[in-house]
């Protein structure tokens, strides 16, 4: 039986997720060309709340292993505002049905960042406790420590403290707005809210969801890939193992390609310890045939390519 005590893998590894996935300096360079290893903007350069999803960790059948983990369908970067107020007012906004389908996601994902706040500081002191190799290359492209960091975190839980939990608890009223409205993105934060709601889901629904969120990992959206990499009980979200091993080995290339070849090292350290730590609950990800592996290589390949389109990269 797996130890409850989480090892240090499994902190290095959730590091990775908590930096990787949420931190805006990277989310930012998701969106525009630059070169390898470009020192990116801080979280704090962001100017918009992101929508952002990280996805819960599970084991085949379904329960949580005794790791921590993120919620489904919340983000862990400290999300600049202008005010505590100003936050609540766009987020009022929104909960009054006023604004676009995008404000609706933006208000989502700021209710979800908010709801993972706390435990997403707690993952930035572990980092900063025990340094894994992800967090040290991040500290090296972004100039920012992990103190510094913790310092951005420690400001946005600050502003959460204007939400309370009848508020947060909306969240995925305005996840269904924003998929409603046509907002761009939006299926995979509202498929994992849903799957991690606990309530039943209608099953069109979530074949259309699921379509979707593929879809928008497919064609390149670096925060779905990493989603999707994460995804260790992949028929939650509806994808097969070539799908996940695809989507992930395009995770990991895509990494090289924005912040060099040492972050994309550490996170294949990273992965590789996560998904050792997974094996201990039976969830690791099944070995593919040479045919599944042949699939998955040329989707991997599909994948790049999309995203280097999104970016207006060529070659």
């Amino acid at each position: 039986m797996a130890s409850k005590q989480t090892s240090g893998a499994a902190w290095a590894a959730i590091a990775v997720v908590t930096v990787l996935v949420a931190g805006g300096w990277l989310m930012k360079r998701s969106e525009v060309p630059a070169p390898a290893a470009e020192p990116a903007p801080s979280p704090a350069a962001n100017p918009q709340p992101s929508s952002t999803t990280v996805p819960s960790f599970q084991t085949a059948s379904g329960a949580s292993p005794a790791v921590p983990t993120l919620p489904p369908a919340t983000t862990s970067a400290p999300l600049p505002l202008a005010s505590p107020a100003e936050a609540l007012r766009r987020v009022q906004l929104a909960l009054d049905g006023a604004g676009t389908s995008r404000d609706m996601l933006d208000a989502a994902s700021m209710l979800s960042a908010c709801q993972g706040a706390d435990m997403a500081a707690e993952h930035m002191y572990r980092e900063r406790d025990q340094p894994s190799p992800g967090g040290q290359q991040l500290q090296r492209i972004t100039g920012l420590s992990s103190q510094e960091r913790i310092r951005l975190q420690q400001d946005f839980q600050r502003h959460c403290q204007v939400f309370d939990a009848a508020t947060i608890a909306r969240q995925g009223e305005l996840f269904k707005r924003a998929y409603d409205g046509g907002a761009r993105d939006a299926a995979l934060p509202y498929l994992q809210w849903l799957a991690g709601s606990g309530r039943p889901i209608d099953p069109e629904l979530r074949g259309r969801l699921q379509r979707d969120a593929r879809q928008t990992a497919e064609d390149g959206d670096f925060i779905a890939l990493t989603s999707y990499s994460f995804a260790f009980n992949a028929s939650t979200l509806g994808i097969t193992e070539v799908q996940r091993q695809a989507y992930k080995e395009a995770w990991l290339r895509i990494q090289g390609l924005m912040s060099g070849a040492e972050m994309e090292r550490a996170s294949r350290i990273s992965m590789a310890d996560m998904e050792k730590l997974m094996g201990q609950w039976g969830a690791a990800p099944s070995a593919l045939s040479a045919d599944q592996q042949r699939e998955a290589d040329a989707l991997t390949a599909q994948v790049i390519d999309a995203w280097r389109k999104r970016q207006g990269k060529r070659g």
